[in-house]
């Protein structure tokens, strides 16, 4: 049973087909009782613009007499979605608190992976009235650097008390009105305060939590502190990295990889940015954040090359020549039959697409997983996630089912399309069936149903496919960067 973030594609589709591509059946709400309307949206059909608590409790307690495992977004579920957690400031959380409980219990009796974010430093654009006015404002406010605090000082009251002050103790200066700071203000309280009483109170109960640092950044900030209370509570119960739209899909690999066993990878880096901050959003280093993204997965690295599940990653600032050997590493693997997962978060991705789907005949079918999408930590989950439940289930049946395959088509088709197409063209529907453009929907496609997909690992053995088309592009949150469509695999 999945309650989602919300009704982004990144976590309704995009779960849909990978736990599709893996075997597992996934129970879902209907769409209106977890579905976010911004302010240019018509409202649900109860009126609301947020997901619908009280009907998602319900929905909770109903599951939980025929499944075995959940995964919950405490975003949703506590604050109707991802926006509302960024927005409810409620100071009386009777009702916050029987969901919680509720969820504690759950945890008594089932495998239950929650995720969950650390509020991010701005607010939502379009929502409340907000826009990017509000939204540049807001971040650059949360973005100075807040007192550190450590050891018995680090509590939630001290951090709520440090809001307000830069490390010098010195009030944050703003252009913001005192009514947008209150509201702030008690968003993060709110949030933290049930965080901790979540973490605080489920124990050992608890499967495993993954926290996402939703929009921050590489230097000390509001969220500092928050970050560092949080990862002492979880300790050994869960994981905290930079990332946000990809919490749910990495929480159904690891999922799969209980279910079907473990697994090693082996990761390679081209390019200098390794050890730097993966983009500006990250909270550490790109290999800092990959790290904890396999402890999610439940997976090892193995530094033997041609051991397990290969992750070729093209970092920042890389150069042609890093773009040739990464590209030049993926021709051997496939040769060769290695499974592999190509995470692209070089911020360019265009060139290294044009390659793969332009310029040569590489069996793009073959891989396992494919990232380029957003920020590098949400990049390297969808990617991961991906290879590593994909690699897992076909490691345990043997031979993949034809609706396995059919999912997994669908998750490789809408990660090039999305990331892939939406980076070279900002997601413009006019041009998606433009084959003369690089990397058009069409080219895309074409090489899809060209090549050959993975379907055994032991011994390996991969098949043609049937064919796939995309279709109905649409955006129903209004905005290009939520681009959907339809997959269809005949």
């Amino acid at each position: 049973a999945y309650i989602p973030l919300d009704n982004r594609p990144v976590n309704k589709e995009r779960v849909e087909y990978l736990s599709q591509s893996v075997g597992i059946k996934l129970l879902m709400p209907e769409e209106h009782l977890y579905r976010t309307a911004l302010d240019n949206m018509e409202p649900n059909p109860d009126g609301s613009t947020l997901g619908n608590r009280e009907a998602l409790l319900a929905w909770v307690k109903e599951m939980d007499k025929t499944c075995d495992y959940f995964i919950i977004s405490l975003d949703q579920m506590l604050s109707g979605g991802l926006v509302g957690s960024r927005w409810l400031d409620n100071t009386d959380l009777t009702f916050e608190y029987e969901i919680a409980d509720t969820i504690i219990d759950l945890c008594k009796n089932n495998t239950v992976y929650l995720f969950d974010t650390v509020m991010r430093l701005a607010s939502t654009g379009s929502y409340g009235g907000y826009q990017l006015d509000e939204y540049y404002k807001l971040r650059e406010y949360g973005q100075v650097a807040r007192k550190p605090l450590s050891g018995s000082d680090l509590t939630v009251e001290n951090i709520i008390a440090g809001y307000r002050f830069d490390a010098n103790g010195k009030k944050v200066s703003t252009p913001l009105p005192e009514s947008a700071l209150e509201k702030y203000h008690a968003s993060r309280t709110r949030k933290l305060v049930i965080a901790d009483y979540i973490l605080r109170n489920a124990g050992d109960d608890l499967e495993f939590i993954y926290v996402g640092v939703d929009d921050s950044s590489p230097q000390t900030t509001i969220q500092t502190n928050e970050i560092k209370y949080l990862t002492k509570l979880i300790g050994d119960r869960g994981v905290l990295s930079a990332a946000a739209d990809e919490l749910g899909m990495c929480c159904l690999a690891r999922m799969a990889t209980h279910l079907y066993g473990s697994l090693d990878v082996h990761l390679t880096y081209y390019g200098p940015g390794k050890n730097q901050a993966a983009d500006e959003f990250d909270i550490g280093t790109l290999a800092g954040n990959v790290e904890k993204h396999l402890v999610c997965l439940d997976v090892k690295e193995t530094k033997t090359q041609g051991e397990g599940l290969q992750v070729l990653i093209l970092t920042r600032g890389s150069s042609q020549d890093d773009r040739d050997k990464i590209f030049s590493q993926l021709q051997k693997n496939l040769k060769e039959n290695l499974p592999t997962v190509l995470l692209d978060v070089s911020g360019q991705a265009s060139r290294l697409s044009y390659t793969l789907f332009e310029e040569s005949s590489l069996p793009v079918g073959k891989l396992l997983g494919y990232s380029s999408w957003n920020t590098a930590g949400n990049a390297m989950g969808i990617a991961l996630a991906q290879g590593v439940a994909r690699y897992a289930y076909l490691t345990a049946v043997g031979t993949s089912t034809e609706e396995s395959d059919a999912g997994f088509l669908q998750s490789m088709t809408f990660a090039y399309v999305k990331d892939v197409f939406y980076k070279a063209h900002g997601g413009s529907a006019e041009t998606s069936g433009n084959a003369g453009r690089v990397c058009s929907v069409a080219t895309i496609l074409r090489r899809i149903n060209q090549s050959p997909i993975v379907t055994s690992l032991a011994p390996y053995g991969e098949s043609e496919h049937a064919t796939v088309a995309a279709s109905n592009f649409r955006y129903p949150w209004n905005r290009t960067f939520e681009m959907t469509f339809d997959i269809t695999v005949s």
